[in-house]
């Protein structure tokens, strides 16, 4: 029992006795409960944003519509867009033109109404975008009896057929960044027609040129991609070894003769 001291005040002792919050507990599990969501919200944001970084498929669908106009015809590997065939060159870069931008504002010719009119200055420009400024067309015409590219030298356009056997759309499978360079594995997919590549949207898949991989070189100029190379896909060295290995072990396998 507490002695008061003279006078009728309490103890030194009683009056420093801690005196209890009824609102301590509440508050207390509250703020523990903040807690609690403030670290699920951080982890579900990691979450997300790990996901997000490594789902490139973004990504691949727009490099896929940057190259479709080259892979749909199916051109020979070339380390320099300068030595590329001067003819695939043109057909690349026309279709370019044709699947970008400014697809929906070409006309098509009265006569016939099945050919888009296309100025040459415009396939010049895609070429400069995709290949590099130092690549030069030579504007011509070409095709077959069936499908013919018509260049009027006078007015410098083109007379472009809407129907043609369409090439292969890419399958960008995977993309490796080193500084500005991307360096993209490419699967050619069996086509349907050449409109449906806008976009670079495989088409529906069949035997011809399903397995075919290649191997896409860009660099990032300022706004835009170019195209540097198209190589071979490396050979598997070590698939090469198992089989040279497993051809040596049925060759020992054999009797003598």
């Amino acid at each position: 029992m507490a002695k008061n001291q003279p006078g009728g005040r309490p103890d030194l002792g009683e009056r420093m006795q801690p005196r209890k919050n009824k609102y301590a507990a509440p508050v207390g599990t509250l703020f523990l409960l903040l807690m609690l969501i403030g670290l699920i919200s951080v982890a579900v944001f990691c979450v997300n944003f790990t996901r997000a970084m490594l789902d490139n498929s973004g990504e691949k669908e727009e490099f896929g519509r940057i190259i479709a106009p080259v892979l749909m015809f199916d051109p020979v590997p070339f380390e320099n867009a300068v030595d590329a065939d001067p003819l695939f060159l043109l057909q690349s870069s026309m279709w370019s033109a044709l699947l970008g931008e400014k697809r929906d504002s070409y006309q098509f010719d009265n006569d016939t109404n099945l050919r888009l009119i296309v100025p040459a200055s415009d396939i010049d420009v895609a070429c400069a975008r995709l290949f590099g400024p130092e690549v030069e067309l030579h504007h011509q015409t070409f095709g077959d009896y069936e499908t013919t590219y018509v260049y009027d030298d006078e007015s410098k356009t083109y007379y472009i057929p809407t129907t043609m056997e369409a090439g292969p759309s890419p399958n960008v499978l995977s993309v490796v960044k080193k500084g500005d360079s991307y360096t993209l594995e490419v699967e050619y997919v069996p086509p349907a027609t050449a409109w449906t590549q806008a976009g670079g949207r495989p088409a529906a898949s069949g035997p011809s040129t399903q397995n075919k991989h290649m191997m896409y070189e860009l660099v990032r100029v300022k706004d835009h991609f170019q195209l540097v190379a198209i190589r071979d896909v490396p050979r598997d060295t070590s698939s090469t070894v198992e089989i040279l290995s497993s051809s040596e072990s049925s060759s020992s396998a054999q009797p003598a003769a």
